[in-house]
């Protein structure tokens, strides 16, 4: 009776394997995953947290990011795959402010802070030459250019006195020598924003292109605002429209940007595009829906990609225009607040990708249709503050929460 038992009990389980088994439950999708995949994130300090909203840089195989607020210039590095941190610079000289904004050039990192400017060679890791603003009682002023291996920074001398003063530093990375190209002296004192160059093909002049500011510090209904085309070879004025905002002044942070022969810039709450050859008007996109207000135009610098012009005013809303006729193509209303300084075309999948600071997020935007794809809003605990940079030999995007350097990346869904 026990032999039967037995082939009984091995009967039925072979009739058991041969059934079909039941299909594990799938595993819940992750919110995003498809859109933002976390490569890796290093705490910069476990003492603390990093407030700087300076921009990062990319060199060879690092994401560079500069210390806190209060901090001497120094440079921290993560290993872009592994997001190890391999190294760190502390700056010991007469400039002693955090870093406020960076720029590299070849082996050059140049660090601009708001009392001097320092230049470390990354590949000895070692200082070069430094400028120290208060022995010129220079103060910084916002925005940063480079062109033709050339920094060109905007200074202001004796502020907040009677013979204040703006100037245009042009400064050579190798030697920090440096000119001052464009001044505005005491008693023609006009506020100016960072320049933007265009190559004239035709003539072989080079332009340099910028808003002009005649009555900075009056209220904004009281403010105006020019642009102005100097030849830089002659340093004379090529053209000068004045007065062209309806409401009052903006865009005095970052420069103007060049489609073509056209230059744009914003002003008021409306964007205005120019001949760049003659500065006549060309058109006008007005934001709709705004009443009067000031500084419409002051946290992101406008993207042009593909013949589309891609717009983040101080509000909530991404748009998207025609440049060549101002026409809207798209507007996002939620498309990211306050977002900084700088916005990433992804080329090989149509992203927009920046981190919009008033949400405390990196977006990912459909650049073709304006969609938001994905808000990636904190990781732990902590939300993301700086610019996105993007690497196109790993394919990869880098930015910062207060507490940590991250890795990412984005594809579309």
């Amino acid at each position: 009776m026990r032999m039967i038992k037995i082939v009984m009990l091995l009967f039925l389980a072979s009739l058991w394997a041969c059934e079909e088994p039941e299909p594990l439950p799938p595993e819940p999708p992750i919110e995003g995953d498809e859109v933002f995949e976390l490569v890796w994130a290093t705490r910069m300090d476990f003492e603390k947290e990093i407030v700087n909203l300076n921009n990062g840089v990319i060199y060879k195989d690092w994401f560079i990011y500069s210390g806190d607020l209060g901090f001497p210039p120094t440079l921290l590095a993560f290993n872009i795959i592994t997001g190890d941190k391999e190294w760190e610079y502390i700056h010991d000289g007469a400039v002693t402010d955090e870093i406020g904004v960076s720029a590299v050039v070849n082996n050059i990192y140049i660090g601009i802070c708001s009392k001097g400017i320092v230049a470390v060679d990354l590949d000895a890791r070692e200082p070069i030459w430094e400028i120290d603003f208060r022995a010129f009682n220079f103060l910084r002023g916002s925005g940063t250019t480079v062109k033709d291996g050339f920094v060109y920074q905007k200074i202001s001398w004796a502020f907040d006195t009677p013979q204040h003063t703006q100037h245009l530093m042009k400064i050579d990375p190798s030697t920090g020598e440096y000119e001052l190209i464009l001044s505005y002296g005491a008693g023609n004192l006009k506020g100016i924003s960072p320049p933007v160059f265009w190559d004239d093909l035709q003539t072989g002049k080079t332009l340099m292109v910028f808003n002009e500011y005649p009555d900075p510090g009056m209220p904004p209904d009281q403010s105006s605002q020019n642009i102005t085309a100097i030849d830089m070879a002659t340093k004379e004025t090529v053209w000068r429209t004045e007065n062209f905002t309806e409401y009052f002044s903006s865009n005095g942070g970052h420069p103007p940007v060049i489609h073509d022969d056209i230059v744009i810039t914003g002003g008021d709450w409306s964007i205005y595009a120019f001949d760049v050859r003659t500065g006549e008007q060309l058109w006008r996109y007005e934001l709709p829906g705004y009443s009067f207000g000031g500084g419409f135009w002051t946290t992101t610098n406008h993207l042009l990609v593909n013949n589309k012009l891609y717009l983040n005013p101080l509000s909530d809303e991404v748009l998207c225009l025609n440049p060549e006729t101002g026409e809207l193509i798209w507007n996002n209303p939620e498309g990211g607040a306050n977002c900084t300084d700088n916005m990433v075309y992804y080329e090989q999948e149509d992203l927009l990708v920046f981190t919009s600071w008033g949400y405390g997020s990196v977006m990912v935007l459909d650049a073709l249709t304006g969609e938001t794809l994905h808000r990636e809003h904190r990781y732990d605990d902590s939300s993301y503050n700086n610019d996105v940079v993007y690497d196109p030999e790993t394919d990869m995007f880098f930015t910062s929460t207060y507490k940590h350097a991250v890795g990412f990346r984005v594809r579309r869904p």
